[in-house]
Protein backbone atom coordinates (compact mmCIF):
# COMPACT_ATOMS: atom_id res chain seq x y z
CA UNK A 1 0.00 0.00 0.00
CA UNK A 2 2.83 2.36 0.88
CA UNK A 3 4.48 1.52 -2.44
CA UNK A 4 1.29 2.41 -4.35
CA UNK A 5 0.97 5.69 -2.42
CA UNK A 6 4.56 6.64 -3.24
CA UNK A 7 4.00 5.86 -6.92
CA UNK A 8 0.88 8.03 -7.03
CA UNK A 9 2.73 10.87 -5.29
CA UNK A 10 5.63 10.65 -7.77
CA UNK A 11 3.24 10.59 -10.75
CA UNK A 12 1.38 13.65 -9.45
CA UNK A 13 4.66 15.53 -8.96
CA UNK A 14 5.77 14.63 -12.49
CA UNK A 15 2.44 15.77 -13.92
CA UNK A 16 2.66 19.14 -12.14
CA UNK A 17 6.25 19.62 -13.37
CA UNK A 18 5.41 18.97 -17.02
CA UNK A 19 2.29 21.14 -16.80
CA UNK A 20 4.34 24.03 -15.39
CA UNK A 21 7.06 23.56 -18.02
CA UNK A 22 4.52 23.58 -20.85
CA UNK A 23 2.84 26.70 -19.45
CA UNK A 24 6.23 28.45 -19.16
CA UNK A 25 7.14 27.58 -22.74
CA UNK A 26 3.77 28.84 -23.98
CA UNK A 27 4.19 32.08 -22.02
CA UNK A 28 7.67 32.62 -23.45
CA UNK A 29 6.31 32.02 -26.94
CA UNK A 30 3.57 34.61 -26.40
CA UNK A 31 6.09 37.09 -25.02
CA UNK A 32 8.27 36.54 -28.07
CA UNK A 33 5.31 37.44 -30.27
CA UNK A 34 4.25 40.42 -28.17
CA UNK A 35 7.77 41.84 -27.71
CA UNK A 36 9.75 41.33 -30.92
CA UNK A 37 13.42 42.25 -31.04
CA UNK A 38 13.66 46.05 -30.83
CA UNK A 39 16.99 46.19 -32.60
CA UNK A 40 16.05 45.65 -36.25
CA UNK A 41 19.30 47.04 -37.61
CA UNK A 42 19.78 45.28 -40.94
CA UNK A 43 19.54 48.64 -42.70
CA UNK A 44 20.48 52.07 -41.34
CA UNK A 45 19.54 55.43 -42.81
CA UNK A 46 20.68 59.02 -42.47
CA UNK A 47 17.80 60.63 -40.59
CA UNK A 48 16.31 64.11 -40.74
CA UNK A 49 13.75 65.80 -38.45
CA UNK A 50 10.23 64.40 -38.57
CA UNK A 51 8.46 67.20 -36.63
CA UNK A 52 8.94 70.97 -36.53
CA UNK A 53 7.52 73.05 -33.66
CA UNK A 54 7.39 76.71 -34.72
CA UNK A 55 7.61 79.59 -32.26
CA UNK A 56 7.72 83.38 -32.38
CA UNK A 57 11.54 83.55 -32.39
CA UNK A 58 12.69 80.16 -33.59
CA UNK A 59 11.76 76.53 -33.92
CA UNK A 60 12.37 73.12 -32.39
CA UNK A 61 13.04 70.23 -34.78
CA UNK A 62 12.43 66.73 -33.41
CA UNK A 63 13.64 63.41 -34.82
CA UNK A 64 11.33 60.37 -34.71
CA UNK A 65 12.58 58.41 -31.69
CA UNK A 66 10.53 55.42 -32.89
CA UNK A 67 12.93 54.96 -35.82
CA UNK A 68 14.57 51.51 -35.29
CA UNK A 69 18.13 52.82 -34.91
CA UNK A 70 17.13 55.45 -32.33
CA UNK A 71 14.75 53.13 -30.49
CA UNK A 72 17.47 50.48 -30.22
CA UNK A 73 19.96 53.08 -28.96
CA UNK A 74 17.44 54.20 -26.35
CA UNK A 75 17.68 57.91 -27.23
CA UNK A 76 15.79 60.76 -28.84
CA UNK A 77 17.23 63.79 -30.62
CA UNK A 78 16.21 67.42 -31.12
CA UNK A 79 17.60 70.61 -32.68
CA UNK A 80 16.84 74.07 -31.27
CA UNK A 81 17.17 77.06 -33.59
CA UNK A 82 16.89 80.32 -31.64
CA UNK A 83 16.84 83.59 -33.56
CA UNK A 84 18.60 86.77 -32.43
CA UNK A 85 16.99 88.09 -29.20
CA UNK A 86 15.12 84.80 -28.91
CA UNK A 87 14.54 83.30 -25.46
CA UNK A 88 13.96 79.57 -25.06
CA UNK A 89 11.68 79.49 -22.03
CA UNK A 90 12.65 77.36 -19.01
CA UNK A 91 11.77 73.68 -19.18
CA UNK A 92 12.98 70.37 -17.79
CA UNK A 93 12.94 66.78 -19.01
CA UNK A 94 12.33 63.36 -17.53
CA UNK A 95 15.80 62.15 -18.42
CA UNK A 96 19.42 63.21 -18.80
CA UNK A 97 20.39 65.42 -21.74
CA UNK A 98 23.69 66.19 -23.45
CA UNK A 99 23.71 69.22 -25.76
CA UNK A 100 26.16 70.68 -28.26
CA UNK A 101 26.23 74.28 -29.50
CA UNK A 102 26.59 73.82 -33.24
CA UNK A 103 26.43 77.51 -34.16
CA UNK A 104 26.22 80.95 -32.58
CA UNK A 105 26.55 82.24 -29.05
CA UNK A 106 24.29 83.20 -26.18
CA UNK A 107 23.44 82.80 -22.51
CA UNK A 108 22.33 79.73 -20.58
CA UNK A 109 20.82 79.38 -17.15
CA UNK A 110 19.90 76.39 -15.00
CA UNK A 111 17.86 76.18 -11.82
CA UNK A 112 19.20 73.33 -9.69
CA UNK A 113 16.83 72.34 -6.85
CA UNK A 114 18.00 73.41 -3.41
CA UNK A 115 20.84 75.66 -4.62
CA UNK A 116 21.18 79.32 -3.65
CA UNK A 117 20.90 82.34 -5.93
CA UNK A 118 24.60 83.13 -6.25
CA UNK A 119 24.25 85.87 -8.89
CA UNK A 120 23.28 89.18 -7.29
CA UNK A 121 23.45 92.81 -8.30
CA UNK A 122 25.20 94.12 -5.17
CA UNK A 123 24.74 97.75 -6.17
CA UNK A 124 21.01 97.32 -5.63
CA UNK A 125 21.39 96.11 -2.03
CA UNK A 126 20.62 99.27 -0.10
CA UNK A 127 18.80 99.58 3.25
CA UNK A 128 15.32 101.00 2.88
CA UNK A 129 13.58 101.11 6.25
CA UNK A 130 10.03 99.78 6.37
CA UNK A 131 9.82 98.68 2.68
CA UNK A 132 8.65 95.25 1.60
CA UNK A 133 7.77 93.35 -1.55
CA UNK A 134 4.25 93.40 -2.90
CA UNK A 135 2.17 90.78 -1.10
CA UNK A 136 4.83 90.02 1.51
CA UNK A 137 3.84 90.13 5.19
CA UNK A 138 5.65 91.59 8.15
CA UNK A 139 7.25 88.22 9.04
CA UNK A 140 9.35 88.46 5.88
CA UNK A 141 11.00 91.69 7.01
CA UNK A 142 14.51 91.87 8.45
CA UNK A 143 15.36 93.13 11.89
CA UNK A 144 14.64 96.82 11.79
CA UNK A 145 15.36 97.52 8.13
CA UNK A 146 14.84 96.11 4.61
CA UNK A 147 17.27 95.60 1.74
CA UNK A 148 15.80 96.38 -1.67
CA UNK A 149 17.31 94.72 -4.74
CA UNK A 150 16.44 94.34 -8.40
CA UNK A 151 17.18 90.63 -8.81
CA UNK A 152 19.14 87.62 -7.70
CA UNK A 153 19.22 84.25 -9.42
CA UNK A 154 21.20 81.09 -10.00
CA UNK A 155 24.25 80.90 -12.24
CA UNK A 156 24.17 82.28 -15.80
CA UNK A 157 26.84 81.18 -18.31
CA UNK A 158 28.04 82.42 -21.67
CA UNK A 159 27.86 79.68 -24.31
CA UNK A 160 29.44 79.58 -27.75
CA UNK A 161 29.97 77.26 -30.70
CA UNK A 162 31.64 74.03 -29.60
CA UNK A 163 30.28 74.01 -26.04
CA UNK A 164 28.98 70.68 -24.79
CA UNK A 165 26.42 70.99 -21.98
CA UNK A 166 25.37 68.25 -19.55
CA UNK A 167 21.93 68.56 -17.96
CA UNK A 168 20.51 66.26 -15.29
CA UNK A 169 16.83 65.19 -15.17
CA UNK A 170 14.38 67.62 -13.60
CA UNK A 171 16.71 70.65 -13.88
CA UNK A 172 15.01 73.65 -15.48
CA UNK A 173 17.09 75.24 -18.24
CA UNK A 174 16.75 78.29 -20.48
CA UNK A 175 18.74 79.80 -23.38
CA UNK A 176 18.97 83.32 -24.82
CA UNK A 177 20.54 84.36 -28.12
CA UNK A 178 22.45 87.62 -27.57
CA UNK A 179 24.25 87.36 -30.91
CA UNK A 180 23.34 88.41 -34.44
CA UNK A 181 23.18 84.96 -36.05
CA UNK A 182 20.92 82.04 -35.08
CA UNK A 183 21.90 80.02 -32.03
CA UNK A 184 21.74 76.32 -32.99
CA UNK A 185 21.83 73.68 -30.25
CA UNK A 186 21.45 69.93 -30.77
CA UNK A 187 20.56 67.62 -27.88
CA UNK A 188 20.42 63.90 -27.25
CA UNK A 189 18.09 62.55 -24.56
CA UNK A 190 18.96 59.24 -22.88
CA UNK A 191 15.51 57.61 -22.71
CA UNK A 192 16.98 54.27 -21.58
CA UNK A 193 18.69 55.88 -18.59
CA UNK A 194 18.08 54.45 -15.13
CA UNK A 195 17.09 57.99 -14.13
CA UNK A 196 14.09 57.96 -16.46
CA UNK A 197 11.27 56.47 -14.39
CA UNK A 198 8.65 56.96 -17.13
CA UNK A 199 8.26 55.36 -20.54
CA UNK A 200 10.73 55.70 -23.41
CA UNK A 201 9.33 58.98 -24.66
CA UNK A 202 10.90 62.44 -24.35
CA UNK A 203 8.64 64.53 -22.13
CA UNK A 204 9.40 68.26 -21.83
CA UNK A 205 7.81 70.02 -18.86
CA UNK A 206 7.42 73.75 -19.56
CA UNK A 207 7.48 76.31 -16.76
CA UNK A 208 6.40 79.12 -19.06
CA UNK A 209 4.90 79.54 -22.51
CA UNK A 210 2.77 77.09 -24.48
CA UNK A 211 3.26 74.70 -27.37
CA UNK A 212 0.19 75.15 -29.63
CA UNK A 213 1.20 72.20 -31.84
CA UNK A 214 1.40 69.80 -28.92
CA UNK A 215 3.67 66.80 -28.36
CA UNK A 216 3.20 65.42 -31.87
CA UNK A 217 5.62 62.56 -31.19
CA UNK A 218 3.38 61.09 -28.45
CA UNK A 219 0.50 58.87 -29.52
CA UNK A 220 -2.84 60.36 -28.51
CA UNK A 221 -1.49 63.89 -28.03
CA UNK A 222 -1.03 64.89 -31.66
CA UNK A 223 -3.91 67.38 -31.60
CA UNK A 224 -3.59 68.53 -27.98
CA UNK A 225 -1.82 71.87 -27.37
CA UNK A 226 0.78 71.56 -24.63
CA UNK A 227 0.33 74.01 -21.77
CA UNK A 228 2.80 75.01 -19.10
CA UNK A 229 2.74 73.50 -15.61
CA UNK A 230 1.00 76.50 -14.00
CA UNK A 231 -1.93 76.04 -16.38
CA UNK A 232 -2.95 72.84 -14.63
CA UNK A 233 -3.35 74.42 -11.19
CA UNK A 234 -6.24 76.58 -10.09
CA UNK A 235 -5.41 80.31 -10.12
CA UNK A 236 -6.28 80.60 -6.44
CA UNK A 237 -3.77 77.87 -5.57
CA UNK A 238 -1.03 79.70 -7.49
CA UNK A 239 -1.96 82.99 -5.81
CA UNK A 240 -1.79 81.42 -2.35
CA UNK A 241 1.50 79.61 -3.01
CA UNK A 242 3.32 82.63 -4.48
CA UNK A 243 1.49 85.22 -2.33
CA UNK A 244 0.37 87.22 -5.35
CA UNK A 245 -2.99 88.51 -6.52
CA UNK A 246 -5.36 86.40 -8.60
CA UNK A 247 -4.89 88.44 -11.78
CA UNK A 248 -1.12 87.88 -11.75
CA UNK A 249 -1.66 84.18 -11.08
CA UNK A 250 -3.85 83.91 -14.18
CA UNK A 251 -1.14 85.58 -16.30
CA UNK A 252 1.33 82.88 -15.27
CA UNK A 253 -0.88 80.30 -16.92
CA UNK A 254 -0.26 81.84 -20.39
CA UNK A 255 -3.70 80.72 -21.54
CA UNK A 256 -3.92 83.30 -24.34
CA UNK A 257 -0.22 83.15 -25.25
CA UNK A 258 0.45 81.52 -28.64
CA UNK A 259 4.07 82.59 -29.07
CA UNK A 260 5.36 79.07 -28.49
CA UNK A 261 8.36 78.09 -26.37
CA UNK A 262 10.87 80.46 -28.02
CA UNK A 263 9.79 84.08 -27.58
CA UNK A 264 11.30 87.36 -28.71
CA UNK A 265 12.69 89.70 -26.06
CA UNK A 266 11.77 93.34 -26.58
CA UNK A 267 14.41 95.74 -25.32
CA UNK A 268 17.54 94.86 -23.32
CA UNK A 269 17.83 91.46 -21.63
CA UNK A 270 18.98 92.56 -18.19
CA UNK A 271 20.07 89.38 -16.43
CA UNK A 272 23.09 89.42 -14.14
CA UNK A 273 25.94 87.83 -16.06
CA UNK A 274 29.70 87.51 -15.72
CA UNK A 275 31.97 89.34 -18.19
CA UNK A 276 33.13 87.38 -21.22
CA UNK A 277 36.44 85.56 -20.93
CA UNK A 278 39.11 88.02 -22.04
CA UNK A 279 37.15 90.96 -20.61
CA UNK A 280 38.14 89.93 -17.08
CA UNK A 281 41.40 90.79 -15.31
CA UNK A 282 44.18 88.26 -16.01
CA UNK A 283 44.51 87.26 -12.35
CA UNK A 284 40.80 86.32 -12.19
CA UNK A 285 41.13 84.04 -15.22
CA UNK A 286 44.22 82.37 -13.79
CA UNK A 287 42.44 81.85 -10.47
CA UNK A 288 39.47 80.23 -12.26
CA UNK A 289 41.78 77.96 -14.27
CA UNK A 290 43.29 76.72 -11.02
CA UNK A 291 39.88 76.19 -9.45
CA UNK A 292 38.10 74.60 -12.44
CA UNK A 293 40.96 73.02 -14.40
CA UNK A 294 40.20 70.15 -16.73
CA UNK A 295 41.81 67.60 -14.46
CA UNK A 296 40.48 68.70 -11.06
CA UNK A 297 39.76 65.92 -8.60
CA UNK A 298 36.18 67.09 -8.10
CA UNK A 299 36.45 67.25 -4.31
CA UNK A 300 35.82 70.99 -4.35
CA UNK A 301 32.62 70.57 -6.38
CA UNK A 302 29.10 70.31 -5.05
CA UNK A 303 25.96 69.69 -7.07
CA UNK A 304 25.42 73.45 -7.07
CA UNK A 305 28.88 74.42 -8.34
CA UNK A 306 29.73 71.40 -10.50
CA UNK A 307 30.93 72.27 -14.00
CA UNK A 308 28.46 71.20 -16.66
CA UNK A 309 30.06 72.75 -19.77
CA UNK A 310 33.24 72.13 -21.77
CA UNK A 311 34.24 73.35 -25.21
CA UNK A 312 35.15 70.70 -27.78
CA UNK A 313 36.29 73.26 -30.38
CA UNK A 314 39.04 74.57 -28.11
CA UNK A 315 42.36 73.74 -29.90
CA UNK A 316 44.17 73.36 -26.58
CA UNK A 317 42.11 70.29 -25.59
CA UNK A 318 42.40 68.30 -28.84
CA UNK A 319 43.16 64.59 -28.33
CA UNK A 320 44.18 63.72 -31.93
CA UNK A 321 45.65 66.42 -34.16
CA UNK A 322 47.24 66.24 -37.62
CA UNK A 323 47.41 69.61 -39.43
CA UNK A 324 47.08 68.06 -42.90
CA UNK A 325 44.15 65.82 -41.93
CA UNK A 326 42.15 67.25 -39.00
CA UNK A 327 41.51 66.68 -35.33
CA UNK A 328 39.36 64.72 -32.87
CA UNK A 329 38.43 65.82 -29.34
CA UNK A 330 36.88 63.52 -26.73
CA UNK A 331 34.82 64.53 -23.71
CA UNK A 332 34.21 61.96 -20.98
CA UNK A 333 33.78 61.84 -17.21
CA UNK A 334 37.54 62.27 -16.63
CA UNK A 335 37.25 65.73 -18.23
CA UNK A 336 33.77 66.62 -16.98
CA UNK A 337 32.88 64.66 -13.80
CA UNK A 338 29.12 65.32 -14.09
CA UNK A 339 29.06 62.96 -17.09
CA UNK A 340 29.63 60.10 -14.66
CA UNK A 341 26.22 60.90 -13.20
CA UNK A 342 24.29 61.18 -16.49
CA UNK A 343 26.29 58.35 -18.15
CA UNK A 344 26.83 60.12 -21.48
CA UNK A 345 29.92 61.37 -23.33
CA UNK A 346 30.77 63.13 -26.59
CA UNK A 347 33.30 63.25 -29.43
CA UNK A 348 33.99 66.13 -31.81
CA UNK A 349 35.65 65.52 -35.17
CA UNK A 350 36.84 67.69 -38.04
CA UNK A 351 38.69 66.25 -41.07
CA UNK A 352 39.78 67.65 -44.42
CA UNK A 353 38.85 66.33 -47.85
CA UNK A 354 40.09 62.77 -48.54
CA UNK A 355 41.04 62.27 -44.90
CA UNK A 356 39.75 59.07 -43.32
CA UNK A 357 38.92 57.99 -39.80
CA UNK A 358 40.26 54.44 -39.60
CA UNK A 359 37.64 51.66 -39.22
CA UNK A 360 36.58 51.34 -35.58
CA UNK A 361 33.77 50.26 -33.30
CA UNK A 362 32.39 51.35 -29.95
CA UNK A 363 33.03 48.63 -27.40
CA UNK A 364 30.59 49.73 -24.71
CA UNK A 365 28.24 52.37 -26.15
CA UNK A 366 25.87 53.33 -28.91
CA UNK A 367 26.81 56.49 -30.81
CA UNK A 368 24.58 59.14 -32.38
CA UNK A 369 26.50 60.97 -35.12
CA UNK A 370 25.25 64.43 -36.13
CA UNK A 371 26.81 66.32 -39.06
CA UNK A 372 27.48 69.98 -38.27
CA UNK A 373 29.23 70.89 -41.54
CA UNK A 374 30.29 69.34 -44.84
CA UNK A 375 29.79 65.87 -46.30
CA UNK A 376 31.32 62.43 -45.87
CA UNK A 377 31.05 58.90 -47.17
CA UNK A 378 30.28 56.47 -44.34
CA UNK A 379 30.16 52.68 -44.27
CA UNK A 380 28.78 50.69 -41.31
CA UNK A 381 29.03 46.89 -40.91
CA UNK A 382 26.88 44.85 -38.52
CA UNK A 383 27.46 41.67 -36.50
CA UNK A 384 26.46 39.51 -39.47
CA UNK A 385 29.26 40.95 -41.60
CA UNK A 386 26.80 42.88 -43.77
CA UNK A 387 27.13 46.49 -44.82
CA UNK A 388 24.04 48.12 -43.30
CA UNK A 389 24.90 51.65 -44.44
CA UNK A 390 26.97 52.85 -47.37
CA UNK A 391 26.17 56.40 -48.32
CA UNK A 392 26.71 60.11 -48.09
CA UNK A 393 25.81 62.13 -45.00
CA UNK A 394 25.59 65.92 -45.03
CA UNK A 395 25.01 68.88 -42.74
CA UNK A 396 21.98 68.53 -40.48
CA UNK A 397 21.65 64.76 -40.88
CA UNK A 398 21.93 62.16 -38.16
CA UNK A 399 22.82 58.47 -38.08
CA UNK A 400 23.05 56.02 -35.19
CA UNK A 401 26.06 53.69 -34.90
CA UNK A 402 25.05 50.73 -32.70
CA UNK A 403 27.43 49.18 -30.19
CA UNK A 404 29.95 46.88 -31.84
CA UNK A 405 29.10 47.95 -35.43
CA UNK A 406 32.26 48.90 -37.32
CA UNK A 407 32.30 52.26 -39.08
CA UNK A 408 34.63 54.15 -41.41
CA UNK A 409 34.32 57.84 -42.35
CA UNK A 410 35.89 59.60 -45.33
CA UNK A 411 35.47 63.34 -46.00
CA UNK A 412 34.19 64.19 -49.48
CA UNK A 413 33.92 67.99 -49.02
CA UNK A 414 36.60 70.52 -48.17
CA UNK A 415 35.91 69.93 -44.49
CA UNK A 416 33.69 67.45 -42.69
CA UNK A 417 32.71 68.22 -39.10
CA UNK A 418 30.54 66.17 -36.78
CA UNK A 419 29.68 65.49 -33.16
CA UNK A 420 28.97 62.07 -31.64
CA UNK A 421 26.93 61.54 -28.50
CA UNK A 422 27.68 58.23 -26.76
CA UNK A 423 25.60 56.30 -24.24
CA UNK A 424 28.45 55.70 -21.81
CA UNK A 425 30.33 58.17 -19.59
CA UNK A 426 33.63 56.62 -20.75
CA UNK A 427 33.02 55.13 -24.18
CA UNK A 428 35.81 52.92 -25.49
CA UNK A 429 36.86 52.59 -29.13
CA UNK A 430 38.59 49.63 -30.79
CA UNK A 431 40.15 50.00 -34.25
CA UNK A 432 40.46 47.52 -37.11
CA UNK A 433 43.54 49.13 -38.62
CA UNK A 434 46.49 51.13 -37.31
CA UNK A 435 49.20 51.04 -34.70
CA UNK A 436 46.85 50.32 -31.80
CA UNK A 437 44.37 48.11 -33.71
CA UNK A 438 43.14 44.61 -32.97
CA UNK A 439 45.12 43.30 -35.97
CA UNK A 440 48.32 44.83 -34.59
CA UNK A 441 47.77 42.89 -31.37
CA UNK A 442 47.35 39.51 -33.07
CA UNK A 443 50.26 37.11 -33.77
CA UNK A 444 51.25 36.78 -37.43
CA UNK A 445 50.39 33.07 -37.32
CA UNK A 446 46.81 33.87 -36.33
CA UNK A 447 46.46 36.35 -39.20
CA UNK A 448 48.09 33.96 -41.70
CA UNK A 449 45.84 31.02 -40.83
CA UNK A 450 42.72 33.03 -40.15
CA UNK A 451 42.67 34.73 -43.55
CA UNK A 452 44.59 32.07 -45.52
CA UNK A 453 47.24 34.53 -46.66
CA UNK A 454 51.02 34.31 -46.93
CA UNK A 455 53.33 35.48 -44.11
CA UNK A 456 54.37 38.42 -46.30
CA UNK A 457 50.77 39.48 -46.79
CA UNK A 458 50.13 39.03 -43.07
CA UNK A 459 53.00 41.39 -42.24
CA UNK A 460 51.56 43.98 -44.65
CA UNK A 461 48.13 43.67 -43.05
CA UNK A 462 49.58 44.07 -39.60
CA UNK A 463 52.30 46.70 -40.05
CA UNK A 464 51.54 48.86 -43.14
CA UNK A 465 49.17 51.30 -41.41
CA UNK A 466 51.18 53.17 -38.81
CA UNK A 467 48.65 55.85 -37.81
CA UNK A 468 46.28 55.35 -34.90
CA UNK A 469 43.14 57.31 -35.87
CA UNK A 470 43.41 59.53 -38.97
CA UNK A 471 44.96 58.70 -42.34
CA UNK A 472 44.84 59.68 -46.02
CA UNK A 473 42.25 57.84 -48.10
CA UNK A 474 44.46 57.52 -51.20
CA UNK A 475 44.27 54.53 -53.55
CA UNK A 476 45.66 51.04 -52.82
CA UNK A 477 48.67 51.60 -55.09
CA UNK A 478 50.27 53.85 -52.49
CA UNK A 479 50.24 51.09 -49.87
CA UNK A 480 52.92 48.88 -51.42
CA UNK A 481 55.77 50.06 -49.19
CA UNK A 482 55.90 50.84 -45.46
CA UNK A 483 55.77 54.47 -44.45
CA UNK A 484 57.22 56.50 -41.63
CA UNK A 485 55.16 56.30 -38.45
CA UNK A 486 52.70 59.17 -37.89
CA UNK A 487 50.57 60.21 -34.92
Amino acid sequence: MARVSSLLSFSLTLLIFFHGYAAQQGQQGQQGQQFPNECQLDQLNALEPSHVLKSEAGRIEVWDHHAPQLRCSGVSFARYIIESKGLYLPSFFNTAKLSFVAKGRGLMGKVIPGCAETFQDSSEFQPRGGEQFEGQGEEGQGQGERQRFRDMHQKVEHIRSGDTIATTPGVAQWFYNDGQQPLVIVSVFDLASHQNQLDRNPRPFYLAGNNPQGQVWLQGREQQPQKNIFNGFGPEVIAQALKINLQTAQKLQNQEDNRGNIVRVEGPFGVIRPPLRGQRPQEEEEEEEGRHGRHGNGLEETICSARSTDNLDDPSRTDVYKPQLGYISILNSYDLPILRFIRLSALRGSIRQNAMVLPQWNANANAILYVTDGEAQIQIVNDNGNRVFDGQVSQGQLIAIPQGFSVVKRATSNRFQWVEFKTNANAQINTLAGRTSVLRGLPLEVITNGFQISPKEARSVKFNTLETTLTHSSGPASYERPRVAEA
